[in-house]
């Protein structure tokens, strides 16, 4: 019997978040947002915490895309 490897949802996280990025650009972030608010709203946890894992992508990949290719983060 295969022995099953361990589930890192962050690396999916990540695929979504590019794939946001990919077909919606910039709107991405306002899509992430949104789906962030109503998965509170509908009380839906499992869905907030799913959207916080690609919001937190999302937030990483704009982040890096502002800084100047020779800045040193201390």
């Amino acid at each position: 019997m295969q022995q099953s490897l361990p589930f890192d949802p962050n690396f999916y996280f990540g695929l979504v978040a590019e794939n946001l990025l990919k077909n919606l650009g910039p709107k991405a972030l306002d899509y992430a947002d949104e789906a962030l608010a109503k998965m509170k709203a509908m009380g839906d946890d499992e869905g907030f915490d799913l959207w916080i894992g690609i919001h937190e992508h999302l937030t990483n990949i704009a982040a890096d895309s502002f800084r100047p290719e020779k800045a040193v983060i201390h």
